[in-house]
């Protein structure tokens, strides 16, 4: 993993080959955004780590997680692998997560949209597809 900017008390970006993931704490909420693309042969290394950190300080500060792969351009199967642990644990757990992407691109939507299983009734977890 190769931390790539300054970090401040609100936003830390990191970077794998190709794969950039930024973490910008706000107000409500903690995002992070998934940009570039996902080539990576095991993303637990990489991505399972921050996702794992931000869901801990976010249950911690009672804020919702938001996991934004808008701007991701690609990933390959076996990137999604970290985020449905988090989701799992998130889901046993109290921690709130919003994921969302972007339906018009047919492999974020075939990708993403299995995530529904994981929804809570509560909305706690929140699977959002936009266009």
């Amino acid at each position: 993993m190769k931390y790539e900017g300054q970090e401040t008390g609100a936003s830390q970006s990191f970077v794998n080959d190709r794969l950039r993931i930024e973490y910008e704490d706000g107000a409500e909420s903690r995002t992070v955004r998934f940009l570039g693309k996902s080539f990576l042969k095991d993303p637990n290394d990489f991505v399972l780590p921050i996702l794992t950190k931000v869901l801990q300080e976010s249950v911690e500060a009672k804020k919702r997680i938001v996991i934004d792969f808008r701007e991701l351009a690609y990933m390959n199967s076996s990137t999604i692998t970290p985020v449905i642990k988090v989701l799992e644990k998130a889901r046993v757990g109290v921690g709130e997560i919003t994921v969302i992407y972007r339906k018009s691109l047919k492999w974020q939507e075939i990708s993403f949209s299995a995530l529904i299983i994981f929804q809570t009734t509560d909305r706690r977890i929140e699977i959002v597809g936009e266009d």
